[in-house]
């Protein structure tokens, strides 16, 4: 009954009655605040993927598509695009084990010096293979360095330093940091050794890391073949050593730990990859679950004939983090502000391009799993329906700050692309302005939805309201205090900075589905070379 009711004032407030294009097409305050709040309702369970709660909560996103004239855009003729998941949660720490042997090997504790977890590939196991150094598993064919130069990893096991090295920008980093099990998986490796450094461990120390291990679920989609994807095939356990042990493993070995850390950052190093002289045997156990989500996807067709098979892609993931364990009174992560908030302005934005097509078609894309790995935005640029060489951006919607009035805005990946005019010419127009990213150690730009389609060559922009006005503090607050918590209710949210946002991303929006020429990299941009250039794999 809740539900139906609901809808029902929803629909209301997005149809209200008028004959006039400008009015029916602005943003509706209270029609936001309406599916915020039961996007956000405890009913919905915090709408973690795989459970009840998200499938009413896709239902509803399906529902409301059709409501406001947004056309099934799934392949089978509805708005559901299903996605298999195969979630996987770590198993005792004491079934989670490393034996070194060799003269060169140290002795490790167990949860003091290391832990280890399974990857994809099984559930559980055990294997045994020579450990070979790497360096940083650092490869970039722009300054030459290659840690893998000189050795064979075809069934051994990768050791190397976390992270990527420091001279890189932070979003070079973290595509490096990312790339660097892929590069030891496509070299043959079975598994990782990765050696912290004191610098990695400033966010979360080692007791930190070890809670979220035991916390932590993770997952993958899986394929209408029924195979689970996974980028590092063939790697199958993986192991990380604390700073202090790291140092132990690499005494008396051809570089030394500190030396290591230290040379990895100089612009030019190499460091040298060898056989380790040790062997490792990792048992592994974890548990596998396999479950169906979906994203819901809706069509708006464009009006122009030469633009029309081209698609804009408006993404806003739905799923959120689920009810916690424990006794508190409040278990339940309602997700008010991540991101109920995003899904809710998408459904506005959709509304009024059904009433006002553009040039180009778009494709509005309500996304699964992405507290799980950005998984329902990894599927859907993989399988994105209409063919995907038709698909010229995508705009991201993810927890936009709309705790207090914002002045200006960040435009995360606005500048590698001619996606830059449609961004600025809305901006301006709304008098709002451009501000720096205030975080650019947090490499925000790969990890949100919006990286899912980058990787796939498109260009993409994610916006956010910026740090003035009390914008630092606002977003620092949040992050704090309610940030993937319960508190993170509706009465958190100023619906009409929503509304001014809903504008924005619909301004921007239409000008993208709008250009004359299809939107392209900009000339040596890093990830346009990377995904849709020389250095695509």
């Amino acid at each position: 009954m809740r539900i139906a009711l609901l809808l029902t004032a929803s629909f209301a407030l997005a149809s209200c009655a008028t004959t006039d294009t400008n009015v029916a097409t602005a943003p509706s305050e209270r029609s936001i605040e309406a599916d915020v709040r039961y996007l956000a309702s405890d009913e919905l369970e915090g709408r973690e993927a795989g459970q009840p709660g998200y499938q009413l909560a896709s239902q509803y996103m399906a529902d409301r598509f059709a409501s406001v004239g947004v056309q099934p855009g799934a392949a089978d003729g509805t708005h559901f695009q299903p996605v298999g998941l195969r979630i996987m949660r770590p198993g005792p720490m004491e079934k989670n084990t490393m034996v070194l042997s060799g003269d060169k090997a140290p002795d490790l504790e167990l949860g003091t010096d290391y832990a280890v977890d399974g990857m994809i590939g099984l559930e559980s196991g055990v294997i045994e293979a020579p450990l070979v150094f790497v360096g940083q598993g650092y490869v970039d064919p722009r300054n030459g360095r290659d840690d893998f130069a000189g050795v064979d990893l075809k069934g051994k096991i990768a050791v190397a330093i976390t992270g990527a090295p420091e001279f890189l920008n932070t979003e070079e980093r973290a595509y490096f940091s990312g790339q660097r099990s892929r590069e030891m998986a496509k070299r043959g490796a079975v598994g990782v050794i990765s050696l912290l450094t004191d610098k990695s461990l400033e966010r979360y120390d080692w007791q930190k890391r070890l809670e979220f291990r035991d916390q932590s679920t993770s997952a993958t989609w899986i394929g209408e073949d029924g195979q689970a994807y996974d980028s590092r095939e063939g790697m199958v356990a993986a192991a990380v050593l604390n700073p202090a042990a790291a140092a132990k493993l690499l005494d008396g070995q051809p570089i030394s730990y500190a030396d290591a850390v230290a040379k990895i950052d100089e612009p030019g190093a190499t460091l040298p990859a060898f056989d380790m002289g040790i062997t490792a045997k990792i048992a592994f156990e974890q548990k596998f679950e396999n479950a169906t989500s979906r994203n819901v996807v809706g069509i708006v067709p464009g009006t122009d004939p030469e633009l029309k098979d081209e698609y804009v892609v408006l993404t806003a993931h739905l799923d959120h983090i689920g009810v916690d364990e424990g006794d508190d009174d409040d278990k339940i992560n309602n997700g008010a502000m991540d991101n109920a908030t995003g899904s809710a302005i998408m459904i506005d934005v959709a509304r009024r391009f059904a009433m006002a097509p553009p040039r180009r078609s778009l494709m509005f894309v309500a996304l699964t799993a992405e507290e799980m790995g950005l998984i329902g935005s990894s599927y859907h640029a993989r399988n994105t329906i209409v063919p995907q060489d038709n698909v010229v951006a995508n705009v991201n919607l993810d927890m936009p700050m709309l705790t207090y009035e914002f002045v200006d805005v960040i435009a995360f990946g606005a500048e590698r692309s001619t996606l830059y005019g449609a961004v600025a010419k809305a901006a301006k127009a709304a008098g709002i302005g451009f501000a720096e990213d205030p975080f650019p150690e947090e490499g925000i730009f790969t990890r949100s939805d919006h990286y899912s389609y980058v990787r796939q060559g498109i260009p993409a922009i994610y916006l956010e309201p910026g740090p003035g006005n009390g914008g630092l503090e606002a977003f620092g607050s949040f992050l704090g205090e309610h940030y993937h918590q319960p508190s993170d209710e509706v009465d958190l949210i100023l619906f009409d900075q929503a509304a001014r946002f809903a504008d924005l991303n619909f301004d921007i929006a239409r000008n993208i589905a709008d250009m004359d020429e299809r939107p392209v990299w900009k000339k040596d941009d890093f990830f346009g070379t990377v995904f849709d250039g020389p250095m695509k794999d």
